[in-house]
C-alpha cells in the first residue's frame, strides 16, 4: 500500500513555495516594467508629449498595473499603451521639466533619462508632431511594432481605416521631412 501524497500547502515547503511564486511574480513585473516603460515613453513622445510628460503618464499607467494584476490581462502590453495615452490626453499642462522627481524605477534609474534620441530620431518625432492626431495615434501605435488588426482593436477602427491612416501618414512624413523630392525625380 502506498502512502497518500502530503498534503499541499503544510509546513516549511508550502511556506517556500509560495515566497518563490511571489519573487517570481515580482521579477517577471520587474522585467516588464523595464522592458516597457521606456518603450511607453517614446510611444506617448510619437503622440506628441515631451519626455516629462511621456513618463508622468506612462508611470501613472504602470502604477494602475499591480504586480497582481497585469498577469490577468489578456494584452498587457496593448493595455499599458491605452491607459498611458489616456493618462496623457488627461494632462492639463505642457511640461519640458519635471514637476517633481521622477521616480527611479526597479535598477536604481530614472526612464527619462533612458529615452536619448539621436538627430535623426528627433527628426522624425518633430515631423510626426505635425501629422494629424488621428494619423499621429495611428503611427505611434505602428512603430511601436503592433499590427494593423491589433491597432484596429485599441482604436476602435477597421484594419482598412488604419492601413489607410498609416499609408496616409507616411506620404505626409516623407513630405515632411523632404523625401518625396527624390522618389519624384526617379
Amino acid at each position: 500500500m502506498t502512502e497518500p501524497p502530503a498534503a499541499a500547502g503544510t509546513g516549511t515547503q508550502h511556506h517556500q513555495l509560495v515566497r518563490s511564486q511571489t519573487t517570481v511574480q515580482r521579477d517577471d513585473f520587474e522585467a516588464f516594467y523595464i522592458r516597457e516603460m521606456r518603450a511607453v515613453s517614446v510611444f506617448l513622445m510619437h503622440q506628441g508629449a515631451t519626455p516629462y510628460e511621456a513618463a508622468d503618464a506612462a508611470h501613472e499607467a504602470i502604477a494602475k498595473l499591480l504586480p497582481d494584476q497585469w498577469r490577468t490581462l489578456e494584452h498587457p502590453r496593448a493595455w499599458l499603451r491605452v491607459t498611458a495615452q489616456r493618462c496623457y490626453w488627461r494632462q492639463d499642462d505642457c511640461r519640458t521639466s519635471p514637476a517633481d522627481p521622477v521616480p527611479d524605477r526597479p535598477g536604481g534609474t530614472c526612464p527619462v533619462a533612458e529615452v536619448v534620441l539621436t538627430d535623426t530620431q528627433q527628426q522624425i518625432l518633430d515631423a510626426l508632431h505635425q501629422l494629424s492626431p488621428g494619423r499621429r495615434t495611428v503611427m505611434a501605435w505602428y512603430l511601436d511594432d503592433f499590427d494593423y488588426s491589433e491597432i484596429a482593436e485599441m482604436l476602435g477602427m477597421t484594419p482598412a481605416a488604419v492601413r489607410q491612416n498609416v499609408c496616409r501618414a507616411r506620404k505626409d512624413l516623407l513630405s515632411i521631412l523632404g523625401l518625396d523630392k527624390g522618389a519624384a525625380n526617379a
